[in-house]
């Protein structure tokens, strides 16, 4: 199992991560060695946070000119709200010009002050995902075609076109929809190259992993090609006393999730506790399946940014490799 990080993107007032704080943390998990750097996407601050982010691939360009081949992608990127065609557009250009990987982590989205500035109606964001997804991977083929509810287009050719294009996965989990996984959510995973999920607790991941690998050999479709990655939040502090990491955890959650998502739900879903216990939720993640683990950061200022940048490095990525 790789670990992967997220690129720090806060913009929001006293919550906003200076540029060169934001390129620090790039160099430096290109330089340590981590699978991936990928970038949260909201256009504006969402409930669960104290802030909202950057354009998600506009920074990735950002990141990409300042390092040398870690993967990108966006964990995970709003396709109703940044539109499917303009998606595949920008996507390709970046794997062109970074010359590398570039995976698109989708989802719905849920903030409705998001989709009164797009113009998206809320209630079309389930079918405008699922159709975007495909759309994705018609524009991606070099000559594509689609005959849908939103997009109609024939023998389309997307420049530039790539022997290996961005790879799709699409984001889910019962965890939102009152425990159990709809099955336009089951359809889009097997349908893409594979899953991304939210913060998880590893026995809520089995049960989710469990319904979409049941979906997929309804649909012929084999769910060990399909990629299994995670986003997670983690804030590392160099104890073995639980009690003691979980009070500065608490501290540096109240800096990125606001009142109403609390640390009780980073508690349950998150990266948390003592360095062993970390390590523990590790082993259950990597025991269960997953591909990858995106351990994102809470932090935003430069010090605690360079100071969690170490700390990931030495306990996680060094760690678990």
């Amino acid at each position: 199992m790789d670990i992967g990080t997220t690129l720090p993107t806060g913009c929001t007032g006293d919550y906003q991560v200076a540029p060169d704080a934001l390129r620090d943390w790039a160099t430096a998990a290109d330089d340590a060695g981590f699978a991936g750097l990928w970038t949260l996407d909201h256009l504006v601050t969402p409930e669960p946070y104290v802030t909202s982010v950057l354009n998600p691939l506009v920074a990735l360009s950002h990141a990409a000119a300042v390092t040398d081949d870690i993967p990108l992608g966006t964990s995970i990127l709003l396709l109703p709200l940044r539109g499917a065609t303009n998606t595949a557009d920008a996507a390709l250009s970046l794997q062109y010009l970074a010359e590398r990987q570039v995976t698109l982590g989708l989802g719905a989205g849920y903030v409705p002050d998001e989709f009164e500035v797009t113009g998206v109606p809320r209630n079309e964001r389930g079918p405008r995902l699922s159709e975007g997804i495909d759309v994705l991977q018609e524009l991606f083929s070099g000559n594509g075609s689609y005959d849908g509810r939103f997009h109609q287009f024939e023998d389309i050719a997307m420049d530039p076109v790539l022997d290996d294009p961005p790879r799709v996965l699409a984001g889910g989990s019962s965890l939102y929809t009152g425990g159990e996984m709809p099955k336009p959510m089951l359809d889009r995973i097997v349908r893409s190259d594979g899953w991304i999920a939210p913060p998880l607790a590893p026995e809520r991941a089995e049960k989710d992993w469990a319904a979409i690998t049941a979906h997929a050999e309804e649909r012929g479709v084999d769910p060990d090609g399909l990629d299994r990655v995670t986003l997670n939040y983690c804030y590392v502090v160099d104890t073995e006393d639980s009690e003691a990491a979980y009070e500065r955890q608490r501290e540096a959650s109240a800096e990125f999730f606001s009142p109403e998502r609390g640390f009780d739900h980073a508690r349950e879903n998150c990266l948390t506790g003592s360095l062993s216990d970390i390590h523990e939720q590790l082993t259950a993640y990597e025991e269960f399946g997953f591909d990858q683990v995106i351990a994102g950061t809470p932090a935003h200022a430069p010090d605690d940014l360079a100071a969690q940048m170490e700390l990931l490095t030495a306990e996680l990525l060094d760690a678990w490799g």
